[in-house]
């Protein structure tokens, strides 16, 4: 009988699981899409987030930003949300915080299916689709909010942020707002439109450290543009035109002219941005509105505004609003 080189099976095992786990896709790249809006198993962040503009009967306009993330922060696995209102008539903003730790704090979240609840701070979505639904409650702001979407949502790929790290996206371009919201003691009926985006993966630093814009244009035309000059993986640009076709770019050039020092703390920031496709035929000039938006969101500081746009696409000029979210230069 011929001796089994026992020795050799498990050299040549080691090998096949070595071999099988270099090929598999990491955690960020493997989407049942559009299924997977709740939390996904073995990613190291999860985060959505909503960037809305919104009027009152008597055009009184207010940006409405909302962030719900889960993960670790400074190693420690953690909860929580950011809300930042702008009120445009007196371009003034507040910022609203709740972190906390899952075993301290009253946390609960689902798999698959979107629920998160922090503290009774809720976002969720049912089953069968319909609107996002976010319920905030702090001592001195609270907000009712359904997001119902205009548009299909739209896979942007994955984000390479590293070696072997990546980071997933989809986005919703164009939605249907209605909030309640009572701000600084008064009670406001509000509606309006945003962008809706849900990010997970294996990095969130990969995502923090770069700029983003959020831009609805007058004529239907849809935009959200990812930036990097540090890390070419995470360029994206996701289009989506008044027919609700859509496209993703990975290749674009984008310059700001403007640099902004806060006098209060010396950080700058590189606003008045020019980005266009040469391929797509589109070229957008975004100028932040508001004077002073700085604001801090996991240890990374930000200028976070909303924004005109001038836009040309294929010859047509054509006006927008949006958002930018820029890093702070390092």
């Amino acid at each position: 009988m011929k001796r089994i080189d026992i020795k050799n099976l498990l050299l040549r095992f080691i090998a096949v699981v070595f071999i099988t786990a270099l090929i598999q896709p990491v955690k960020a790249q493997s989407l049942e899409f559009p299924k997977d809006e709740g939390r996904h198993e073995g990613v190291d962040f999860e985060a959505w987030s909503f960037l809305t503009h919104l009027n009152t009967v008597d055009s009184s306009r207010f940006g409405v930003a909302v962030f719900f993330f889960t993960g670790k922060v400074v190693g420690i696995n953690a909860s929580g949300l950011y809300v930042v209102v702008t009120e445009q008539a007196k371009d003034e903003y507040e910022k609203y915080t709740k972190i906390q730790i899952p075993l301290i704090n009253q946390t609960n979240h689902t798999e698959g299916n979107l629920f998160e609840n922090y503290s009774d701070n809720i976002l969720k979505r049912n089953q069968n689709g319909g609107p996002y639904v976010v319920k905030i409650n702090k001592d001195d702001f609270a907000i009712s909010l359904e997001f119902k979407p205009d548009k299909k949502p739209i896979d942007m790929g994955h984000l390479s942020v590293g070696d072997k790290g990546f980071n997933r996206i989809y986005v919703v371009p164009r939605g249907e707002v209605s909030a309640i919201m009572t701000f600084k003691g008064i009670k406001y009926s509000l509606s309006g439109i945003g962008i809706f985006q849900h990010q997970w993966g294996d990095k969130p630093y990969g995502n923090l450290l770069s700029d983003m814009f959020a831009l609805h244009l007058n004529e239907g035309t849809d935009i959200l543009v990812y930036h990097s000059d540090t890390s070419s993986g995470i360029n994206k640009m996701v289009i989506s035109d008044a027919d609700d076709c859509s496209s993703v770019l990975n290749k674009f050039f984008a310059k700001s002219d403007s640099l902004m020092i806060v006098k209060s703390t010396g950080d700058e920031f590189d606003l008045n941005w020019n980005i266009k496709s040469t391929e797509n035929q589109i070229e957008l000039n975004i100028l932040p509105t508001s004077v002073h938006q700085e604001v801090e969101m996991l240890d990374v500081i930000y200028w976070l505004a909303r924004c005109r746009v001038t836009a040309n696409i294929k010859g047509k000029s054509v006006n927008g609003i949006g958002y930018v979210y820029i890093k702070k230069r390092m």
